[in-house]
Formats: structure tokens, C-alpha cells, sequence
């Protein structure tokens, strides 16, 4: 029985050393796949701040033009659901006096809104009707594309490919011949291109000459670290 005990153990070791794999036949290698597209939405943070005494009167202020910008957007086409408060504060501020007492020198609110642009072609006219309803804060313009994750998808199965085709040129040229892939990782993204548009810096005078803004292109780029068992 004790001898059975043996084989057995024995056995399965061996199993498991010829399961293991030799690192010194293996081959690493980086694959990568890129495509630069076009972006087809857009998002920004468009806002109202007001300053003054009284915090009803700023806040009445505010409220009227944050409302107003609601109107010019839903008249511009833009779906309530892409219309997210990202901001939303009331904020006093103080000078300290030399005795040590603070005297209030002003209210000040601030209501910022995240806004998703699913047609370009409407970005320019959202910023220009938010300006010209009273918004005074603008910020974080970026863009994306609505079928990202498909084009993720196609460049995780190019990177793929390139790795393999690498690491079957790199055992070729030593005579050998690749087996089977041991590990593989991804890493990787899409780089959103800085967005172009002209400074604001008198929002009022400015409204009317219009904000042009420029999309550029989205450079997405997807690379895969992949080890290669070789004989």
C-alpha cells in the first residue's frame, strides 16, 4: 500500500513537471493596434455665478438665468436627460477684524451644469445661447465617440494579432516555432484631442461674434503584453 502511495505521488508529480512551462522558451513581446476617428459628441460645463449681500437677491439672480439657459437649451434641441448639475453651492466670504471678529463681506453662488452634446453641429449654438443667457463660467469641453467601446473591441483583436505576429517573426528568425500563448494583458485608451475654442474674455461682447470651436481627432491606441511558449 505504502509503495502504491509512492507511484502515486510520484506520478502526479511528473505530470505536474510536464505541465510546468520552461521560461526559457518563451518569447514576450508587446502588440499594439491605433486608429485615429473623428468624435461625434461632445460635453461641457457651462455655469452661472453671482456675487452680492443679499442671498436672496443673488440667488433669485441665478436661479433666473440658470432657468433661462434650461429654456435656450431645450429650444436648441437638447435632451433634459443630458442636462446633469455638476455644481451647486452658496458660499459666504469674510474679512477678519483685528479683534479677532469676522465681518461678512458677500454671498456667492455658483450653479454649473454638465451638458452632453450628441450632435457637434449644436455645440457652437449651446455655448453661444448659454452666454447670451447669462452664463459666466465655462469649462471642460472634451469629446468622445457613441460606438468607442466597438472600436475598443476591434483594436483589443489587432493588438492581439500584432503580438503574435511579432513574437512568430522573432521565433523565426532563431529557428524556432511558437506554440501557445501563456499570458496575455491589455493596456491602453484613446488620448481626447484639446479642444480649440476662442477665449472668453468678455463673455457679453463676445456673444455675438459666435464661439468656434474645433474637434480635432480622437487617437485611440490599445497594446497588449503577451509571452509566447516556443519550441
Amino acid at each position: 500500500m505504502k509503495s502504491l502511495l509512492i507511484m502515486l505521488c510520484l506520478g502526479i508529480g511528473t505530470i505536474a513537471a510536464s505541465a510546468q512551462v520552461d521560461l526559457r522558451r518563451t518569447v514576450s513581446v508587446e502588440g499594439e493596434a491605433e486608429v485615429f476617428r473623428t468624435p461625434d459628441r461632445a460635453s461641457v460645463s457651462i455655469g452661472v455665478e453671482t456675487e452680492g449681500k443679499d442671498v436672496v437677491v443673488i440667488k433669485k439672480e441665478n436661479d433666473r438665468r440658470v432657468r433661462a439657459i434650461f429654456d435656450a437649451l431645450k429650444k436648441i434641441g437638447i435632451d433634459q436627460k443630458d442636462i446633469m448639475t455638476s455644481d451647486l453651492q452658496i458660499q459666504p466670504q469674510y474679512n477678519w477684524k483685528p479683534e479677532g471678529q469676522r465681518e461678512l463681506v458677500k454671498y456667492s453662488m455658483r450653479n454649473v451644469v454638465h451638458i452632453t452634446v450628441r450632435d457637434l453641429a449644436k455645440l457652437e449654438g449651446v455655448i453661444n445661447a448659454s452666454v447670451s443667457e447669462g452664463s459666466n463660467l465655462l469649462d471642460n469641453v472634451s469629446f468622445s465617440m457613441a460606438d468607442s467601446k466597438t472600436v475598443r473591441d476591434s483594436l483589443r483583436i489587432a493588438a492581439a494579432k500584432n503580438a503574435k505576429a511579432k513574437a512568430e517573426a522573432l521565433a523565426g528568425a532563431v529557428s524556432a516555432r511558437v506554440l501557445r500563448v501563456i499570458s496575455i494583458s491589455e493596456n491602453g485608451g484613446y488620448q481626447p484631442p484639446t479642444p480649440m475654442y476662442k477665449a472668453m474674455r468678455s463673455m457679453s461682447a463676445e456673444a455675438d461674434m459666435g464661439t468656434p470651436v474645433s474637434a480635432g481627432q480622437l487617437s485611440m491606441r490599445i497594446t497588449v503584453n503577451a509571452t509566447f511558449e516556443i519550441e
